[in-house]
């Protein structure tokens, strides 16, 4: 929310789903758009605007190739959507359909994990237990399955879903696949270069990472990291 706040132009989110990072963030008074492809997840947003009385511009378009008739200051792709992007020529599209839609100075921020070998290894193959977090006054258990393709960096997840109410009976189950492709360091950096962005950073982020005082050496990245990548558009 900050990023948006601090973003000093408008703001767009791509893939924002059904609102996880977008409503919060209006009701906060901060102006974003969202764009998404999933037409289900774009109502369940529009559902969710009008009673809490926010406005926003919500667009159905492919973060590969949307065309908007505004400049942005800030673009974000968070939550590991960019990883959604299963060859280097859709990753390729996006950073070049971002950078486009981004005014002189604009960034693209992005959100996505750093490969581990160890994680990697330790995930395949194998059913493990993820989370388990409340929902409605009852709570949802959540199992990942990984199988992975190692040559082209593929991971392909099964996702089990349990309901389970205060009682501690399951009353639904559910079930997802989907994809993800990694990306390492310097992979990312190339496809930056490639896609026409002159200046970018790499930080880690989230819960095992402490931002460091001002003129403090910032820790370098590491294998397994949750990592933010900002690039510009000079």
């Amino acid at each position: 929310m900050a990023l948006v706040r601090g973003a000093g132009g408008p703001a767009i989110e791509v893939c924002c789903g059904n609102g996880r990072l977008l409503l919060p963030a209006l009701a906060a008074g901060v102006a974003c758009a969202g764009l998404d492809r999933d037409v289900r997840m774009l109502a369940s947003l529009r559902e969710k605007l009008a009673p809490r009385k926010l406005v926003t511009n919500v667009v159905q378009a492919d973060m590969r190739d949307f065309s908007l008739p505004g400049r942005y200051a800030l673009i974000v792709i968070p939550f590991n959507s960019f990883l959604h992007n299963l060859t280097q020529a859709d990753q390729l599209a996006t950073l070049r359909c971002c950078r486009h839609h981004l005014s002189s100075g604009g960034r693209l921020v992005m959100t996505v994990f750093h490969p581990s070998v160890d994680k990697l290894q330790k995930w395949n193959g194998v059913e493990q237990f993820l989370k388990e977090v409340p929902f409605e006054g009852a709570r949802v258990r959540i199992w990942d399955r990984a199988d992975d393709d190692r040559v082209e960096q593929i991971r392909h997840m099964t996702r089990r879903i349990e309901f389970v109410d205060a009682s501690d009976q399951v009353t639904r189950r559910e079930a997802m696949r989907f994809a993800l492709r990694y990306i390492f360091k310097p992979e990312m950096e190339l496809l930056l270069h490639v896609a026409g962005y002159s200046r970018w950073e790499v930080r880690p982020l989230f819960a095992d990472y402490t931002a460091p005082e001002p003129g403090a050496v910032e820790r370098p990245l590491l294998e397994g990291d949750n990592v933010q990548w900002t690039a510009w558009r000079d």
